[in-house]
């Protein structure tokens, strides 16, 4: 076991992206001839998707011969002239005409068919044609489709389902294909356990081999994930060099960054050579590339999101060269990015967005950003990229987006700006089951963030809770605050319990707002902007509490759900949100009131977009109204009802 005694390799140079790629592309050009291009000889039926290893050309032509492209008789064009319905022509002699099929050959000396529908059969031996023909007419002509020695796929193609008729027609019942390249994955890390296990702390599910072997799998290559190597340089050099000469590519993951236990670097250097190490991208800063034995060898970070964005910048580019094929085309958008988004001049920088169509422009919401971010990576629809030029964009800015998602899922996208709430997944499942091709995706803005996004074309909604302190009413002086000269009709959605979260052994002996001061607890409060804070405030206003007195009262969240789960996982002792976010976590709830939760709509949007109109349409729903209605702290009794707010 190592304990960081043994010499680091840091950053050789934080290089620009443009840089990396072309060290990458001279390597690509000066070792093409490594890796060996056998071919492989398959079955048809398993070619699709397979890379042909040389120009293929047809071996036969198809048709092979003149063949019948209609069931009629094969005949002489020169004996129809002048038949028609009222003048038919009159076939005696059997030399005159032969029976055909579809399909057939065509008989000797024969340049023609009528079609069975314009004969009429007089006799054993006699036939009347009401229809002349021209020569070839009703007839396949020989390599009408394919002609011996035609080329039927250009080397370095990748076959498809269409190609498959082709090749089959061509005289081909295999064909020889580029050998997958073979792709070695080491996890590397004393932390690490398998998938499946429960982490103890200190612990890390490993789970970046499964996500690059797909990647591989779906760029051509095979993967193969070998055992995890422990943070000690001497057995990585070992491994490498015993795979070295096995594999046509390996990757290291995690340890290539500058830390204590990051060994990737130099034991790469030790054994080989390093060509980069770190990258001016963000993420994704500390990936390495290198080779021994002119066997190229990745080390990628070991951050989920790091790790997924150096293996498409970088090892997608070799596995396609391994199989003579480019860079597979992407589908792009451009699209209205809904907030300002920071970024670090020098550093060109991808972040993960949503995406919905509004008004005819496409929206681009960035997702929770860090590069251990798996959730926002699930659920995002693609990835964005901000140039090193740029220290950031503003709101209302263009993003060029690489889809992660199909267009069409996209384009039928219903955006929710706001607060969040678990009854909102809940519908967003109901409208999947009824529309299949329809999505909502919802942002977490807070109710005020939501109603902004909408005054802005950034979303077709906003789920909002705010409450009006001097009247009680819910959600209409802000719609008037944030929408003026706009249409709105507020649909009632749920009600909601709001109370203070606390842990069920209460050591803190919590009992409402009051003796979160007395008991000195250690408070987390929801972001500005939500309508949980206002309420909070309009609470501690009742009681005279003073916001200073709260210890924590800065702490923010920004959700029902992760105030939830820092109390149960003892980083707060108290918190305020709704009761089915302490009922899923198994925590004590005290409630302080109840809050009415409804979905803003612009008129404009119902006349105009039948993807709104199909969201409340499931507004009337039982079975929704079933399901939160399970989860306790809701009321759904007056779910789909609205009122109109000029």
């Amino acid at each position: 076991m190592s304990f960081g005694n043994e010499n680091r390799n840091y950053y050789l140079k934080d290089i620009p992206l443009s840089k990396a790629v072309s060290i990458l592309d001279e390597w690509i050009l000066e070792a093409e001839s490594s890796f060996e291009e056998e071919d492989e000889l398959i079955r048809l039926e398993d070619a699709v998707g397979r890379v042909v290893s040389g120009t293929i050309f047809a071996k036969i032509s198809s048709p092979i011969t003149n063949t019948a492209a209609m069931d009629g008789i094969a005949t002489h064009s020169s004996k129809t002239i002048g038949a028609t319905d009222n003048t038919p022509v009159f076939l005696k002699h059997v030399s005159d005409y032969i029976w055909i099929d579809t399909g057939d050959p065509m008989p000797d000396g024969m340049d023609s068919v009528v079609m069975i529908e314009d004969v009429l059969k007089v006799s054993e031996d006699e036939i009347q044609i009401r229809a002349s023909v021209y020569p070839y007419q009703h007839i396949r002509k020989i390599a009408e489709d394919i002609a011996t020695t035609e080329i039927l796929l250009q080397k370095g193609s990748e076959i498809r389902v269409s190609d498959i008729p082709c090749l089959a027609a061509g005289g081909y019942s295999s064909i020889s294909v580029v050998r997958k390249p073979r792709v070695a994955i080491i996890p590397t890390g004393n932390e690490l356990v398998p998938i499946g296990s429960i982490p103890k702390p200190g612990e890390v599910i490993e789970f970046n081999s499964l996500m690059i072997s797909t990647q591989v799998q779906g760029w051509g290559g095979v993967p193969e994930v070998l055992e995890f190597l422990p943070d000690e340089s001497q057995r990585i050099q070992d491994k490498l060099k015993e795979i070295s000469t096995k594999y046509d590519l390996i990757i290291l993951i995690a340890g290539s960054s500058a830390g204590s236990e990051d060994y990737t670097s130099g034991s790469i250097d030790s054994i080989g050579k390093v060509h980069f190490h770190g990258v001016a991208i963000r993420p994704g800063h500390p990936v390495i590339f290198g080779e021994v034995d002119r066997t190229p060898i990745f080390g990628l970070p070991g951050y989920p999101s790091s790790t997924f964005i150096t293996s498409q910048l970088f090892v997608k580019k070799i596995v396609l060269n391994m199989l003579g094929q480019t860079i597979q085309l992407s589908d792009f958008v451009n699209a209205k990015i809904s907030r300002k988004t920071m970024s670090p001049m020098g550093e060109d920088e991808f972040i993960r967005v949503n995406l919905g169509k509004v008004g005819g422009d496409f929206i681009a919401t960035p997702s929770p950003r860090g590069a251990a971010m798996t959730l926002s990576m699930s659920r995002s629809d693609g990835i964005g990229h901000i140039p090193s030029r740029k220290e950031g964009l503003d709101e209302g800015d263009n993003i060029v987006v690489e889809l992660t998602r199909e267009r069409r899922s996209i384009e039928n996208t219903i955006i929710l700006s706001g607060s969040d709430d678990i009854a909102l997944h809940l519908l967003a499942e109901e409208i999947s089951d009824l529309y299949k091709d329809l999505r909502l995706v919802t942002s977490s803005v807070g109710s005020v963030g939501g109603l902004i996004a909408l005054s802005k074309g950034y979303a077709h909604l906003a789920g909002s809770h705010l409450l009006d302190t001097e009247t009680g009413i819910y959600n209409q002086s802000a719609v008037t605050r944030f929408l003026p000269d706009q249409k709105v009709r507020l649909y009632d959605f749920v009600g909601r319990t709001q109370g203070l979260i606390f842990a069920k052994n209460n050591q803190k002996e919590i009992s409402g707002l009051k003796s979160i001061v007395e008991n000195d607890c250690l408070f987390i409060n929801r972001q500005i902007g939500s309508g949980t804070r206002l309420f909070v405030d309009y609470k501690l206003d009742e009681l005279n509490i003073v916001r200073e007195s709260i210890r924590g009262y800065d702490n923010e969240e920004y959700t029902h759900w992760t105030v939830a789960a820092a109390i149960s996982g003892g980083y707060a002792d108290v918190g305020v949100g709704i009761e089915a976010a302490a009922l899923s976590n198994d925590l004590e709830f005290i409630p302080l009131g109840e809050e009415k939760y409804q979905l803003v709509i612009l008129e404009e949007q119902l006349e105009n977009n039948p993807n709104v109109y199909r969201l409340i349409e499931c507004l009337k729903s039982e079975k929704l109204k079933a399901k939160i209605d399970a989860l306790g702290g809701y009321d759904v009794s007056e779910m789909g009802r609205y009122i109109t707010v000029d």
